[in-house]
């Protein structure tokens, strides 16, 4: 369901998933629009290896979040999905997907809500707890920013089931 509402305002054109690891956000872009120019970014070679096994219409990459290979403003759509709390730097990969964002183009990016409000669950993992204002405040420069909360549908007290913060920032 997460990975469906990444894609909510994705209408084609060249997207990327940085940190994919194993994200199906790829995989369902190039289901919708099966001409796209779709990437998956992640360090783990062993996980972009076996992606390219299984989808290889799509263009895996095995790189640097903070520092990608791709031209200033080269895609319409980059996706950070559960990435930035496991980064020791995130605003540092904000900003690189923000470099490689078009102009009137669209970040979407989904981390759990103030994780540790409800007790460390992850510390071997997981850096950093957001709130939604953390969150605002990290996209704001960058143009409109757009947030929801998505939670379980199956176990909304489930006690490892954060409730996902999901933001859109449409760049200026």
């Amino acid at each position: 369901r997460r990975w469906k509402v990444l894609l909510n305002y994705y209408r084609g054109g060249n997207l990327i998933d940085l940190g994919c690891l194993d994200s199906l956000v790829p995989v369902m872009a190039i289901e919708r629009y099966p001409n796209a120019e779709i990437w998956g970014l992640d360090h783990a070679s062993e996980a972009i290896a076996e992606m390219e096994k299984q989808f290889p219409g799509i263009r895996w990459v095995v790189g640097d979040i903070y520092k990608t290979r791709f031209p200033d403003s080269y895609f319409r759509y980059v996706v950070l999905g559960e990435v930035i709390e496991h980064l020791e730097t995130p605003i540092l990969a904000i900003h690189e997907a923000m470099r490689i964002l078009k102009s009137g183009g669209t970040l979407v990016l989904s981390t759990p809500n103030e994780e540790t409000k409800l007790g460390e669950v992850d510390k071997h993992h997981h850096l950093w707890s957001y709130s939604i204002a953390d969150v605002r405040r990290m996209l704001s420069p960058y143009g409109r920013v757009k947030i929801k909360i998505l939670g379980s549908r199956y176990f909304p007290v489930y006690k490892y089931q954060f409730p996902s913060i999901i933001a859109y920032c449409f760049k200026n």
